[in-house]
């Protein structure tokens, strides 16, 4: 068998979690893809297309931010329902999501942005890793070895469901009630969130990490200056990545030597 998964991964803990899935169907004597969607992927119409109907399994990773899958997967998923249309039998689709405090976007939110693509969601999992956002309190790296075990041993439980072809829909629970309210307010906060950042010229090297890791292509360098444009996903990947640390926040600097930027769980 094989299966696909597209990913979109911020800082690493997506990536990762598709890397360790890809890794067990393989071991199991299976075919894994793993595609990412960031926009230096290109990805023609023509591609998707042959991509799922060579796919016995259709996948779609991504992190949970503030309740919900980010704007930058919410629309490649339904760029794939337009390009792939009902179809004569229905695919198995499954989903990965990361997340580091609670994930409040459950099967069936899935299920309505899957509607009328003849995908059906077979199994959802949900991957709890750590939050990628630097915070006053230092990274439990114990904590997340402990959460990177059990995101395999559920990964594993994932790919023997898929290739028996048994459902496992997790993710259902009160905190989607939580989800339910907090989706309403996310999509206008990371719609402005480029907004709020900027960078400190004394501590930029102009090495254009940041413009070049973009997965959506927002920020660029016009003379002097870094333009952050609408567009941006709120991934937070051009502030853990920048080398220096020179990514600013609403005007605020935060010393990268006494908040380690999160650079992903395999650092």
């Amino acid at each position: 068998m094989k299966f696909t998964t597209f990913y979109f991964s911020g800082t690493g803990n997506t990536r990762w979690a598709v890397d360790e899935f890809a890794r067990i169907i393989e071991e199991k004597g299976h075919q894994a893809e793993q595609v990412s969607i960031d926009i230096q992927t290109s990805l023609s119409d023509e591609q998707i297309r042959a991509m799922v109907a060579a796919a016995d399994a259709i996948g779609f990773a991504n992190p949970i931010y503030g309740g919900d899958i980010p704007p930058i997967m919410r629309a490649f998923i339904s760029r794939v329902v337009g390009l792939v249309g009902p179809q004569k039998m229905a695919k198995s689709a499954y989903a990965i999501n990361t997340f580091g405090y609670v994930n409040a976007f459950g099967p069936t939110e899935m299920q309505k942005l899957l509607a009328g693509s003849g995908l059906t969601l077979t199994a959802y999992v949900n991957i709890q890793l750590c939050n990628n956002v630097t915070s006053s309190k230092p990274l439990d790296r114990n904590q997340l070895v402990k959460r990177m075990a059990r995101g395999q041993k559920e990964l594993g439980r994932l790919a023997d469901s898929l290739i028996a072809g048994r459902k496992r829909i997790k993710g259902h629970g009160p905190q989607l009630l939580i989800g339910a309210m907090i989706r309403k307010k996310v999509p206008e906060a990371i719609a402005k969130f480029y907004q709020t950042l900027g960078v400190d010229a004394s501590r930029c090297t102009r090495c254009l990490v940041c413009v070049n890791n973009c997965p959506t292509g927002s920020i660029s360098l016009k003379g002097k200056q870094f333009i952050f444009s609408a567009g941006c996903t709120a991934c937070m990947r051009c502030y853990n990545f920048c080398p220096t640390g020179a990514i600013t926040i609403d005007g605020v600097l935060t010393d990268p030597d006494k908040f380690p930027r999160y650079q992903g769980p395999e650092l």
